[in-house]
């Protein structure tokens, strides 16, 4: 499973959502990578899925979340 979790550095709320999903990404096994939108992987993947907000979770390249969610729910969404 490959998660890319987009962000932006003038978001407030990405730095939880950093904390939570780089937690998660410790106990489930997956490619995770967090990516900034105003770098060029990142603002490439926010285009090709139409993203316009952050945070952003993308799960093999589809857009499933936005915003910080709690560990439970990110939990859930990860199959755990």
């Amino acid at each position: 499973m490959k998660v890319q979790l987009l962000v932006s550095k003038w978001c407030p709320t990405c730095p939880q959502a950093e904390k939570i999903w780089t937690e998660a990404a410790q106990r489930v096994p997956m490619e995770f990578e967090i990516l900034d939108v105003a770098e060029r992987k990142g603002r490439e993947v926010a285009s090709r899925l139409r993203i316009r907000t952050v945070p952003a979770v993308v799960i093999d390249d589809v857009l499933k979340m936005v915003g910080a969610q709690p560990l439970a729910d990110v939990l859930k969404v990860l199959g755990v």
